[in-house]
């Protein structure tokens, strides 16, 4: 599993009629270089080493380093950050609630880990039992499974317990059955009493290109688009949303249904192939992942940056910043050590970002501090 996916990840029950997509949704497009006209260059300093001889995930949360590797038996572990000492594993591998068939996904949201076992279920575990070494029969999971009907994508919990999920365009000729109100909209809030869907995208803001034969129609392709994209959360009333493949994202209001404000850099188009699901830009931009706090989205990029690096088929990194509502705040450029190998992990605070290399000798973090 390649480790963008791990972010992924990054969802009976009555419903509520559809809402009308935001009044204030734009098809304007926006430039990088206007918006970010100044850079930044961030310098990496060795931080810590830790034995661990994988190439997994890291997540970094305050003191801890959540290590996290699909196909383990204990799916990974948690270290102190600063000493390396190895505190416990994660989860086992299993079918009992407290236990999971593969890992699909991990959140570490304020006092709650969420293990995603596929797309459709996240188990909820409290942090504190894991960092404390729990045994691993002894600790509680609480099991969220999106119901059978909503075609979800991509979910995650809020604090109150309720789902956020994106929903995805009928894919295959058994779906057509659940083509209810519900999937016929693009975001979905559910809990235990309740389903209310919105609709978040206008479509006729975007000119994809026709289908052939072998290709989904052009709303299918956009709603696939915004359905694969990921997913942060600002306490129960906020979420930011990515779209798959583009430089694009927009904030939602999670209360009121309403897009609040977007930002489109990329313009989609069509991969040329058949049978394809997914779109492209011809910058080959797209968000790899996205963490947030209560002030800032970031937005780690990877593409041609600029026309300069397509021209050399050169695709860099940086991290975009924005404040809540998509106003650009600053831009940090990213050049991969030489000779490292390994990727960048922002951490959950948004205050440092890391470069994870992984040698034979274990995994090496690389820090700077972002200064915001």
């Amino acid at each position: 599993m390649k480790k963008d996916q791990f972010l992924l990840l990054l969802i009976a029950i009555s419903f509520v009629g559809c809402n009308n997509a935001s009044k204030k949704s734009t098809s304007a497009f926006s430039n990088i270089d206007e918006d970010f006209p100044v850079t930044e260059q961030l310098e990496f300093t060795p931080f810590n080493t830790y034995d661990i001889l994988g190439d997994g995930l890291c997540v970094i949360d305050g003191s801890i380093l959540w290590y996290v590797e699909n196909g383990k038996d204990d799916f990974g572990a948690c270290y102190d950050l600063n000493t390396g000492e190895k505190l416990s594993v994660i989860a086992s591998k299993g079918r009992a609630a407290n236990e999971l068939i593969e890992l699909a996904g991990v959140v570490v949201m304020r006092d709650s880990v969420l293990l995603y076992e596929n797309q459709n279920t996240i188990k909820t575990f409290a942090k504190k039992d894991i960092v404390g070494n729990i045994p691993l029969g002894d600790r509680k999971a609480s099991v969220t499974t999106a119901p059978d009907h909503i075609l979800v994508n991509q979910m995650t919990k809020l604090p109150n317990g309720s789902v956020l999920a994106t929903i995805r365009p009928v894919t295959f000729e058994f779906e057509k059955e659940k083509m209810n109100e519900i999937n016929k909209s693009s975001v979905v809030v559910f809990n235990d009493n309740d389903v209310t869907p919105y609709e978040t995208i206008k479509y006729d803001s975007f000119d994809v290109g026709k289908a052939t034969d072998k290709q989904i129609n052009e709303n299918d392709l956009i709603k696939w688009s915004y359905a694969q994209g990921l997913i942060e959360i600002k306490d129960n009333d906020m979420a930011v949303f990515s779209v798959h493949n583009q430089f694009m994202l927009y904030t939602f209001d999670i209360n009121t249904g309403n897009v609040e404000n977007e930002k489109r850099y990329t313009k989609m188009q069509r991969d040329g192939m058949e049978m394809s699901l997914t779109s492209t830009n011809d910058m080959s931009q797209s968000i790899r992942f996205m963490k947030v706090n209560d002030k800032y989205i970031l937005c780690l990029v990877r593409g041609y940056l600029s026309e300069k690096d397509k021209d050399l088929k050169r695709p860099k990194e940086a991290i975009f910043v924005f404040d809540w509502d998509l106003k650009p705040i600053k831009k940090f450029d990213l050049s991969n050590p030489e000779g490292m190998v390994g990727y960048y992990c922002i951490s959950n605070d948004c205050n440092s970002v890391y470069f994870c290399e992984y040698e034979e000798e274990g995994l090496t973090l690389h820090k700077a501090d972002l200064n915001i």
